[in-house]
């Protein structure tokens, strides 16, 4: 089996097992984008009263935390992944196959490429939708070019969790991403306990007409991130013991 073959092969087999989770995947990031909306609308009310620095956390944190997710799949077997590691049963079997070990890593890199993109799309349409001060305040075009840097962002965070995934047993994945909610969301009280909004200040930097430079150092620094990334998965697969 050629390496691409393996790639064809391995991609549609993740599509057929998990073309549910995608969906459900697809539901939360829906749910939660109109949960923020109004938040997202209350930062540019016009009616003098000062934001509450509490809902600029929440806003920070959500999308931290929340908008790499969207490259993962939510399904049975991911949130069993702390007893059950199937994640790492099926990566057993397809390396006892004629499975290129770079072919899985790829396969699973182009998951993220793809339903990243389209569920976040979707994210922030619905957010436009339904924040009417927010689309008073900003064109189409800055909300994508935001949405650009934060899709830069969260691939960058999803290739982390591509080697998190492949390349520890199902309770150190879960650690690790419990780990990462727990960071981001102190990250996101410190930054706004010191007057840096991150959401507000990335449509800032664009609407002053730096979004551009922006989103090409984000991309240089995703593709970086995906090169060393793809190696060191590889590598930690390699070493890691298949023991189930």
């Amino acid at each position: 089996m050629t390496q691409g073959q393996a790639v064809r092969h391995i991609g549609a087999y993740m599509w057929k097992r998990e073309r549910l989770g995608i969906f459900f995947t697809l539901l939360f990031a829906l749910y939660i984008a109109s949960v923020i909306s109004f938040s997202i609308n209350g930062v540019w009310a016009q009616d003098g009263e000062p934001f509450p620095r509490f809902f600029y956390i929440v806003i920070d944190s959500m999308y931290l935390i929340m908008f790499p997710v969207f490259g993962l799949v939510m399904n049975k077997s991911a949130m069993g992944m702390w007893k059950g590691d199937s994640y790492s049963k099926r990566l057993a079997q397809w390396r006892v196959m004629p499975v290129p070990l770079k072919a899985i890593v790829q396969a699973r890199f182009l998951q993220s490429a793809i339903t990243l993109p389209i569920i976040g799309t979707l994210f922030l349409l619905l957010q436009y939708l339904l924040a009417p001060n927010l689309r008073e305040m900003v064109s189409p075009l800055q909300w994508v070019e935001s949405g650009i840097i934060w899709g830069c962002y969260a691939f960058a965070i999803n290739i982390v969790f591509a080697w998190c995934e492949l390349g520890f047993d199902g309770k150190r994945y879960v650690q690790f991403y419990l780990g990462f909610m727990i960071f981001m969301t102190i990250v996101s009280i410190l930054l706004v306990w010191q007057g840096v909004f991150l959401f507000q200040g990335v449509l800032e930097i664009i609407k002053e007409g730096h979004g551009v430079f922006l989103i090409i150092g984000l991309m240089i620094v995703a593709a970086i991130v995906t090169w060393m990334g793809f190696r060191a998965t590889i590598s930690r697969i390699r070493a890691r013991s298949m023991t189930l």
